[in-house]
């Protein structure tokens, strides 16, 4: 059954239901939404009328309840029925929460930090989950006082009793947390207005429509993966293909082959995606790929790596990849997601910028487009004075627009200085990002993070340029994650160096090969001898829900001596400390 029109709906939407009704309207049986199982077999496929029929029959049952207005946490396996849960929450008024996938058997850290900060009045599930205790062991706070709700098994008749919400742009939307690559997590809250505004923008950076193909196996609990990936197709009209993560993980050619086969337009993600791809997806002679229809391969929420996507690029080259469909962006949760990329269709711009050390050298630097959308501006300002800086020089980047979020959930004092930051002549308010870069031609370049720059005997080093190095310095640990950071000692501030090393783990005498190659490049380059280097297993390193190393854990875990290293390399001693576990 169709939806029934809604009288004196207005032209301009002011909010994500008004869109979403709009579009279950117009184009009610266009698939909207399709989940691949084990990222292969079609499992489900939702039209726009049957999403919002779904999303209307869960937010009847929320108003009952008397959910306008408050926060509901989202607890969903991979699957169509998160989305239908997060469209019901914004149909009743409600505020959405997404937390990641639940594992079985345990509440993974970040979910129970969620939880004790939100506080939660409902928790809303599947029932193969809800019906497990073995899946809740222990309920932390915020968890344990929560009613739960399977919405998986709620009868599809009931969307006739809901009533649409007294809402506007002023509205609060959905709370997303931060990555919490720096420290924990903090939940951003984000009004229908924030959403719109930036939806918009990547319409237009994008150039998305309703003939828009999206294949997403991003985590929904991450604003790349539920903005980018999902809220933005159906903004325009477009149509979602998704998977889940880990069966993206598990087998990156799923991937490609869920693009070839539905000829999606528009897919991305981190650098490691493509690096994963480019690694270990292997060149198929009876052509299993048709990569001629993606027309936007973004990349972003990670440092972007010229290298990596033109390896990418060249190997797929033969399945029909442009590299001008690569995408370079930038972004953050605190400005819902989308700052700056493109324009579409150039492919990757680098530029050669002089580093600190050593004397005259050179990194190669990835720009992530122009800044887009109505109402936006960038500045690069100096942290410590307030006061822009010219055009090529860096600081940190502050943002401003309708797009930026309304601030931390219930944490007013951060709020203050985070989003309402001004420049010493009084222009704002800004958000300060915490991210360095510079503007060269109009042009944004993301230079590393204010507060991971090391600063070794008087020279700064940003993580990302010494990662980068280690990774260039052999083959084997292009694709290990690694993460670089100081460590307060006798003589000061000192450099540790962390890296993965690839599958299978390396024989004991190619380890200590890979360490001194390491180790060499990241003196000769940066002219500066690590404290430590080690060398540690497949995915060893703490990691973010979209999969970026989060440094400050991993400085936690060193200090705290739980990080297991296969070799370790001291600079201290000039010798090697072998150590393997």
């Amino acid at each position: 059954m169709h939806p029934p029109h809604d009288r004196h709906r207005p032209s301009r939407p002011e909010t994500f239901v008004e869109v979403l009704r709009g579009h279950a309207l117009e184009r009610p049986d266009q698939p909207a939404l399709t989940f691949l199982e084990h990222g292969e077999r079609e499992a489900a496929v939702w039209s726009y009328a049957e999403l919002d029929q779904r999303a209307r029959a869960l937010a009847a049952r929320l108003q009952a309840l008397g959910a306008a207005g408050q926060p509901i946490l989202l607890a969903y396996p991979p699957g169509l029925e998160f989305i239908a849960a997060f469209c019901a929450c914004l149909y009743a008024g409600a505020v959405a929460v997404p937390v990641p996938s639940p594992l079985p058997g345990r509440i993974s850290p970040r979910t129970a930090a969620i939880a004790a900060e939100i506080r939660p009045r409902w928790v809303l599930t599947t029932s193969p989950l809800l019906d497990n205790p073995a899946s809740w062991p222990g309920l932390p706070p915020g968890l344990a006082e929560a009613a739960w709700l399977a919405t998986d098994t709620l009868p599809a008749h009931g969307a006739e009793h809901w009533s649409p919400p007294v809402l506007d742009g002023q509205s609060l939307a959905f709370v997303q947390f931060t990555s919490g690559s720096i420290q924990a997590p903090k939940g951003v809250a984000i009004g229908h207005a924030n959403l719109l505004a930036n939806l918009d923008m990547i319409r237009a950076a994008f150039g998305h429509d309703t003939e828009t193909r999206v294949v997403n196996w991003l985590p929904l609990s991450h604003d790349m993966g539920l903005v980018g990936g999902v809220l933005q197709p159906l903004f325009v009209g477009g149509r979602t293909v998704l998977m889940s993560p880990l069966d993206f993980m598990q087998k990156p050619a799923r991937w490609l082959s869920a693009i070839s086969r539905y000829r999606a337009t528009s897919s991305g993600g981190p650098n490691f995606a493509y690096e994963l791809s480019a690694n270990r997806i292997h060149p198929d002679p009876a052509g299993a790929f048709d990569l001629s229809g993606w027309r936007v391969a973004f990349c972003g929420a990670e440092p972007v790596r010229a290298d990596t996507l033109a390896r990418f690029a060249a190997k797929f080259a033969p399945a029909g990849f442009q590299a001008r469909a690569l995408f370079p962006c930038y972004g953050l949760a605190e400005a819902t997601l989308f700052v700056s990329g493109g324009p579409k269709d150039r492919g990757v711009r680098t530029i050669d910028v002089s580093t600190d050390t050593p004397p005259g050298a050179t990194r190669s630097a990835v720009g992530c487009g122009l800044g887009g959308g109505p109402g936006q501006r960038i500045a690069i300002v100096d942290p410590g004075t307030g006061i822009p800086v010219p055009p090529g020089q860096t600081g940190e980047i502050w943002v401003a627009g309708p797009h930026v979020g309304r601030g931390y959930w219930n944490r007013p004092e951060e709020t203050q200085a985070v989003f309402n930051a001004r420049t010493a002549d009084a222009d704002g308010p800004y958000l300060r990002t915490g991210d360095l870069g510079f503007i060269v031609d109009g042009e944004l370049f993301i230079a590393g993070r204010l507060k991971e720059i090391m600063i070794v005997r008087g020279i700064k080093h940003h993580p990302e340029d010494i990662e980068a190095t280690v990774a260039r310095s052999h083959p084997a640990l292009a694709c290990g994650g690694g993460a670089a950071f100081a460590v307060a000692t006798g003589e000061g501030e000192q450099m540790v160096v962390l890296q993965e090393v690839p599958r299978p783990v390396p024989a004991h005498a190619d380890l200590a090969a890979l360490a001194q190659a390491a180790f060499k490049a990241v003196c000769e380059a940066h002219g500066v001898r690590p404290y430590e280097l080690r060398l540690l297993r497949p995915g060893a390193l703490p990691r973010t829900p979209s999969h970026k190393v989060q440094r400050h854990l991993c400085r936690i875990e060193y200090q705290a001596d739980r990080l297991q290293a296969l070799w370790t390399l001291s600079g201290q001693r000039r010798a090697d400390a072998l150590s393997r576990p």
